[in-house]
């Protein structure tokens, strides 16, 4: 039985010649059906039917084998007996075989076709998607930069405007120095600041015209812009407060205000100001605080001062003279020509103990030179943290027991010791005997047993 073959699978060998021009004598079809009338090798049209052309082959078997051995295995025709061969073993100008494929137009291979048209189609318009997108992207980015020209254009040119009415508008006019101290000038004043009259106030720092004026350490300035051509300087010259021994050894003297600041440093005289001794200060700058923020006896020295300021006990008689830093826990205050001594003790309620002192000076004055009348040789004025004062004739320090010696202490200023308000009493009888007015009882010593610290 025959084996069929599909149309896509046929098969046709078709010989050239050397040239490479087309032959149109052998066409064999290999996948011709067994039961297909046989084609003509060389596509000669076959001779008219004979008598002797109907005839059947005397031997078919010597027939099929005369024709098996007419081609070889590559399907092309082998040359006859005799005949002359070219010197590469073929004959001249023999046939060349090629081999063609003949695909037929199915139904899958036409599926194919269509599926890859519409695939391309389908590339074609995704490409053409995105080259629009990209075109719009493109004109968007160019929108976007002309946009942000014209608002940087027009914001550089509103600055322009902007910083020409501020420098035409803030141009400084006039600078008003007050109060004027003793000894300077505004003109001075104003050199030194180095602000400058018709130039524009954003160009020129406050900060740097303060410290500028400050670099004389006896002013204190506070500048201040009033919009919109006004500058006010508001001064306040430094008082001395007191004068510190500083260096390796206190060789030097350096004069200083109560808030701590050198007015200067290298002083040659006290200059009638209370001296501060016992400190451990080994740098003193002129319009700088003196020694270092961490110092606590610095610390300790400025609190004293800036109360004793206050209360105005620099300026009282007797004149303070000394104050002995060298134990921040037993400070003591010299006063001038009387010999007493103002035992303070530490800083711990520094305000009460200064603030009973001012508000019982007299008093307390008046006691210690009592004892100086009677023959004593100095007076210790002890300050209690707790409200009290109490003045002794002997020295801080003294430890001896006290035997008929009067030690004067201050009534308490709380409430409830304070002497009610009598009525005034009739007039004494000038006839009725003198009554002797008591002695107070002998007190111990405050500091006795150990250090005073108030």
């Amino acid at each position: 039985m025959a084996k069929k073959h599909d149309d896509e699978d046929r098969v046709i060998i078709q010989f050239d010649n050397e040239e490479g021009d087309e032959l149109e004598e052998p066409v064999i079809d290999l996948f011709a059906d067994d039961d297909a009338p046989p084609k003509s090798a060389w596509n000669v049209p076959e001779p008219a039917a004979s008598e002797e052309s109907e005839a059947e082959p005397d031997n078919p078997a010597d027939e099929a084998e005369r024709i098996r051995l007419s081609f070889d295995r590559y399907g092309r025709r082998v040359p006859a007996k005799g005949k002359k061969k070219s010197r590469y073993g073929k004959r001249k100008n023999a046939p060349k075989a090629t081999t063609k494929v003949v695909q037929n137009d199915t139904i899958a291979h036409r599926e194919y076709e269509a599926a890859k048209e519409r695939s391309r189609q389908r590339a074609a318009r995704r490409e053409a998607k995105e080259a629009h997108e990209k075109k719009i992207r493109e004109r968007e980015r160019r929108a976007r930069r002309r946009s942000l020209l014209k608002t940087g254009a027009f914001g550089l040119g509103a600055i322009l405007i902007l910083a020409a009415l501020a420098w035409y508008t803030t141009r400084l006019r006039t600078i008003d120095v007050r109060p004027l101290p003793d000894g300077y000038t505004s003109a001075e004043i104003i050199e030194n600041s180095g602000l400058r009259i018709g130039r524009s106030i954003v160009f020129q720092s406050l900060a740097d015209a303060k410290t500028r004026i400050e670099q004389d350490a006896y002013l204190r300035a506070t500048l201040k812009y009033t919009f919109p051509s006004t500058v006010t300087i508001a001064l306040e010259k430094r008082v001395p407060a007191a004068c510190v021994r500083w260096g390796p050894q206190n060789e030097y003297l350096a004069i200083i205000d109560s808030s701590g600041v050198v007015l200067n440093a290298e002083a040659e005289t006290t200059g009638g100001l209370i001296v501060a001794e016992g400190m451990s200060v080994t740098t003193a700058q002129n319009g700088r605080p003196l020694g270092e923020l961490t110092d606590l006896q610095v610390a300790s020295l400025v609190r004293i001062l800036s109360k004793l300021e206050e209360l105005d006990l620099l300026n009282r008689s007797p004149r303070l003279t000394r104050i002995d830093m060298s134990e921040l826990m037993s400070i003591s205050i010299a006063t001038e020509g009387a010999n007493y001594s103002i035992e303070v003790g530490d800083t711990t309620n520094l305000d009460t103990k200064l603030t009973l002192l001012q508000k019982h000076w007299s008093e307390v004055m008046d006691r210690a030179s009592q004892y100086l009348a009677n023959g004593y040789s100095t007076a210790t004025i002890y300050l209690y943290s707790k409200g009290d004062i109490s003045i002794s004739p002997y020295e801080p320090g003294y430890y001896t027991a006290m035997e008929n010696v009067t030690n004067y202490t201050l009534p308490s200023d709380s409430p409830a010791e304070t002497p009610s308000p009598q009525e005034p009493s009739e007039p004494a009888d000038p006839d009725a005997p003198a009554t002797e007015t008591p002695t107070p009882a002998p007190t111990p010593m405050p500091h006795q047993g150990g250090a005073f610290t108030g």
